[in-house]
């Protein structure tokens, strides 16, 4: 696989799905009924998975909601997924580099004037966001982008373009429903920019990371106090986000593979490498880094390959796909070819959701174990709540939340190249030190009160003892110093006599 090959590739039909994990901290015991009442109550909200009857569903809901249950049945009643108003974007870095200027520092007539060319290009891509959550307080806000090329389609270079935008400030235009859940304070509020409408949708400089955090995860992670309040101001939260990640979908390219992926793969590795990983200097990578991260097809079917780049993926079809893509919308009765598409590449699609929630949440009880450790005082209660939490939580690592071998496999691979089995060596050998550590200082606490007790019994002997001198040698109280001196002094010695025994034991 040179790197110095030629680039003759071509995008011609591509999907981009860009997911960003979150964690709510100390979820409530019914983390999803709460979750969808909130997110009921939000205009952005389209539907959710439990809303009857499922015909009124939208259909790219429900169709990867049949992916789901089909695919990842054993998890499925783990989790909860919606699907939120969908908004437009467009490429905002031509017109930074043209200004010369940063997101923060565009005037309102610069914002309208690339509005505007977007319009005339028709370079406006529509979004449609998903969110998934899973009962242990971690969440994927998933935004699915479709991108269509005329002939001859994009160059590699225009297609990791594509890619990235999910990675930094664009271009929005976003409806009313958005636009009213946008926090009033932000922490780069320099780099934001919303503007009124002239027409209809808001144009707003914004990041998809951003309308995730501080509009979906704030939501859920705000107090419960906040929702009683009759004026509700969108603030920002800061939630944990433990990872980020992306999967480009080639579903035709131009010259299009045919059965033997492999020959393909390694004739356009370099380019196919770039749009994977996102990589904008993929012409100058070295090789080996090529040949490594494409020489490993983790698919099962014969239409279709699959390949981990880093924290994204590539999911590359043959010639094979549009015959099975009019088999399935016949077979299935859904509306049109492009959600058969959508049914195909989810198979994968929700694998790899599985594999990014475990890792959310293996880290977030790693993280939960180091601030129990932290603690001055590490209380008992706590850590048997988060055990307990962990291992209600983590069972899909012992059980695979899939019955399907092919499936199992692919899991099983995933989880390796993600190091999942490594974290989760690292959370039982923690798990252990922290038991270790709560027993000792449990122990130390039970040995000092234990020595407090034989010293108080010791005091009580001894004004025992001093009582019984007294009273033999018929020494009233009213001889003060005498009757002083007696008691201090027997209270001394059983002291005494007691630290000498404990020494030598």
């Amino acid at each position: 696989m040179p790197s110095s090959q030629k680039i003759s590739l071509h995008v011609r039909q591509m999907r981009v799905i860009w997911r960003d994990t979150f964690v709510v901290e100390a979820p409530p015991p019914d983390f999803l009924a709460v979750s969808r009442q909130r997110l009921t109550e939000m205009p952005l909200t389209v539907a959710d998975t439990l809303a009857e009857p499922v015909r009124s569903q939208p259909d790219a809901l429900r169709v990867i909601e049949r992916v789901s249950r089909s695919v990842a049945g054993i998890g499925y009643g783990d989790l909860l997924r919606f699907q939120l108003a969908p908004f437009q974007m467009t490429n905002l870095r031509p017109t930074l580099a043209r200004l010369r200027r940063s997101p923060g520092t565009l005037s309102v007539g610069h914002i309208r004037e690339a509005a505007a060319q977007a319009d005339v290009e028709g370079a406006w891509i529509t979004v449609t966001p998903m969110l998934l959550l899973h009962r242990a307080g971690v969440g994927i806000v998933q935004y699915h982008a479709t991108l269509d090329a005329a002939d001859p389609g994009l160059t590699p270079d225009e297609a990791v373009e594509v890619v990235r935008l999910g990675y930094n400030f664009q271009l929005l235009n976003l409806p009313d429903s958005w636009r009213a859940m946008l926090p009033t304070e932000l922490p780069h509020a320099k780099s934001v920019r919303v503007l009124e409408p002239d027409v209809e949708g808001h144009l707003a400089v914004f990041g998809l990371r951003d309308l995730s955090q501080y509009v979906v995860a704030s939501r859920l992670s705000a107090p419960e106090k906040s929702r009683r309040r009759r004026k509700q101001t969108p603030v920002a939260v800061k939630t944990t986000r433990p990872t980020g990640s992306t999967t480009a979908i080639l579903l035709e390219t131009n010259p299009q593979p045919s059965g033997d992926l492999r020959a393909f793969v390694a004739e356009h590795a370099v380019s196919l490498r770039g749009i994977g990983a996102l990589d904008t200097y993929y012409r100058e990578r070295a090789d080996w880094i090529v040949e490594r991260e494409l020489t490993d097809n983790l698919s099962a079917d014969r239409e279709v390959g699959v390949y981990l780049l880093g924290n994204s993926e590539l999911i590359l079809y043959n010639d094979e796909l549009e015959p099975i893509l009019e088999e399935t919308r016949s077979r299935l009765g859904l509306p049109d070819v492009e959600h058969a598409a959508t049914y195909h590449y989810m198979h994968y699609g929700v694998l790899l959701e599985w594999v990014y929630l475990q890792e959310a949440i293996l880290r977030t009880y790693l993280q939960r174990l180091d601030e129990l450790a932290a603690a001055p005082a590490p209380r008992r209660r706590d850590m048997i709540g988060t055990l307990q939490g962990a291992l209600a939580d983590l069972i899909q690592y012992q059980e695979n939340i899939t019955p399907f071998a092919t499936r199992v496999e692919f899991l099983e691979r995933a989880r390796r190249y993600h190091k999942l089995d490594q974290l989760a060596e690292r959370f039982e050998r923690k798990q252990e030190l922290i038991l270790y550590y709560a027993s000792e200082f449990h122990d130390y606490r039970d040995a000092r009160a234990t020595q407090f007790l034989n010293w108080l019994a010791g005091i009580l002997t001894g004004a025992a003892l001093a009582e019984l001198i007294v009273t033999l040698a018929g020494i009233t109280p009213q001889q003060t110093s005498l009757y002083l001196g007696i008691t201090l002094g027997s209270i001394l010695l059983v002291l005494a006599a007691l630290g000498a025994l404990l020494r030598f034991l």
